[in-house]
């Protein structure tokens, strides 16, 4: 009991802490007497925001949905039902080896330039020739681009591909116009067609937004937006208390009480889509043998880490995929914990006295991911792995350095806005598509070739299951759970979460 009143102490004693540090980082513009959200301007801490104004240089929900407030996709994912719905695009059509998107008409960038096929065809090809673009393999297999008028666009592919519209989603639209003005300084201008104009952005600092008042959509209520980033949990809590922000993301399970008993705000609680896993690359030793991965998904207890950490608010997964994901196979079941079964299969595969693995991690960038990964370096031990903790910043864990440059052998990772397994399993586990886990198979890879091609619904999601079945005999990966995402806010701000982990204040009213 001692020590369960230490911690909780040590707890708080942190959240006094970043109280006051963050009313110092801040500065004038965030410290603010207010306890409510205004229509004025509205705060927001994420946990993850973008270190760079090329909006093509990162691969995240959270950073989507910031970059989505300024420029658009052709189309966005909708729920309950989960379906595509069109943004720029008004409509489209699958033909085989061609998709035909039919464009907006009548939308405007904020400079004032007309949206038109143009603008797509510049903005795809800077995703696929741009050296710093981390979204040019969507789009590898479109070999031609045919505007057949301002507002029609034909995509030649090199085989057909039934899954092209979850490449175009999150694959923003720039202004061609913008980059003929401003060359290599179009990025510091941000010129899109959304719902809010760029104001400024610092790096490690504030980005800013306001409010388009010519925007072709409903007009949002908020004036201004300004994101902020705060990995630190604690500090994030205690920015809402003080009402420094209005909302905030990933609020520690053990911390939902203490917002949800604040007069002034509030939690809102939506089941996320993020799949968490941990990843084993075939590239590294000892995971290029089949049996030491085996061994790993035996000696991991997720259940265990869902109902001790997250207090039961999440969702164990059986298999590569949650439920709410097409090509979900509810046959799937998942390794017990079994660490005798483990230490069996590690000294069949030439390590009887156990093996030492580092376990690579960025703190504070998942929710309790720190305290996750502790728990998973316990467990494992009791089943003959040795485990190094290696937390790193952002940048570098998931950079060229790090896992898109096939450079960590384990990783703890959560992949978000997962709506058809095709995106995992091409970004993950197909030969060649990637760098984050260096997996090859070819069965599976002929199951993704075919089931891309494939326009019939039923028949394609039995293709995904038959290859999620490769992946949980080879097990590149060790399946861990979905958690139920967990927002704070200030009790005006009137606002359903979406699972995809996106903020889009657009679709926020101010209670006065």
């Amino acid at each position: 009991m001692n020590r369960e009143r230490s911690a909780v102490s040590r707890r708080d004693f942190l959240k006094q802490g970043a109280a006051v540090g963050l009313g110092m980082l801040t500065g004038g513009r965030l410290a603010r007497s207010a306890w409510a959200a205004s229509k004025d301007r509205l705060t927001i801490l994420s946990s993850s925001v973008t270190d760079t104004l090329n909006p093509y240089n990162h691969s995240g929900s959270l950073i989507y949905g910031m970059w989505q407030h300024l420029f658009e996709p052709l189309v966005e994912v909708a729920y309950d039902p989960v379906r595509y719905v069109g943004v720029l695009a008004e409509s489209w059509e699958f033909q085989g080896k061609k998709w035909v998107f039919h464009l907006r008409k009548g939308i405007r960038f904020h400079d004032g330039a007309p949206f038109t096929s143009k603008d797509v065809i510049f903005s795809i090809n800077r995703m696929k020739t741009d050296k710093n673009s981390l979204q040019g393999e969507n789009f590898k297999d479109v070999v031609e681009m045919q505007p057949v008028d301002d507002h029609t666009l034909v995509f030649v592919l090199k085989q057909p591909n039934a899954v092209f519209l979850d490449r175009a989603q999150n694959r923003f639209i720039l202004s061609k116009a913008a980059a003929d003005k401003y060359g290599d300084e179009m990025d510091q201008h941000a010129i899109g067609t959304g719902a809010y104009k760029f104001v400024s952005f610092q790096r490690g600092g504030n980005f800013v937004v306001t409010r388009n008042d010519d925007y072709w959509g409903p007009k949002a209520e908020i004036r201004e937006v300004i994101f902020k980033k705060v990995t630190e949990e604690a500090a994030r809590v205690a920015g809402l208390e003080a009402g420094q922000a209005d909302v905030i993301n990933n609020v520690p399970v053990h911390d939902v009480p203490r917002v949800e008993r604040n007069p002034r705000t509030r939690v809102e609680k939506v089941e996320g889509l993020r799949m968490f896993f941990l990843a084993l690359n075939p590239a590294f030793k000892p995971f290029d043998n089949k049996l030491v991965r085996q061994a790993a998904n035996y000696s991991v207890d997720a259940p265990a880490i869902v109902k001790n950490i997250f207090e039961g608010g999440g969702f164990v997964l059986n298999g590569p995929l949650g439920p709410n994901v097409i090509g979900y196979d509810p046959g799937h079941k998942r390794y017990p914990f079994d660490p005798k079964k483990s230490r069996d299969l590690l000294a069949k595969a030439g390590y009887p006295g156990g093996v030492a693995v580092k376990l690579y991690l960025s703190s504070g960038r998942f929710a309790q991911d720190r305290e996750v990964c502790q728990v998973v370096a316990a467990q494992m031990e009791k089943g003959g792995f040795k485990v190094e903790l290696v937390s790193q910043e952002w940048a570098t864990f998931w950079g060229p350095s790090g896992v898109n440059g096939g450079k960590l052998p384990f990783y703890y990772i959560g992949r978000g806005s997962l709506v058809d397994a095709d995106t995992l399993y091409q970004q993950y586990f197909r030969t060649g598509t990637t760098k984050r886990v260096s997996y090859s198979n070819p069965e599976f890879d002929k199951l993704i070739d075919e089931e891309q091609a494939t326009g019939e619904p039923k028949k394609r999601i039995a293709l995904l299951q038959q290859a999620g079945k490769i992946l949980m005999e080879d097990v590149p990966f060790v399946p861990l759970y979905n958690l139920a995402d967990l927002y704070g806010a200030a009790r005006n701000v009137v606002w359903s979460a979406r699972p995809d982990e996106k903020i889009f204040t657009w679709d926020m009213k101010i209670k006065s």
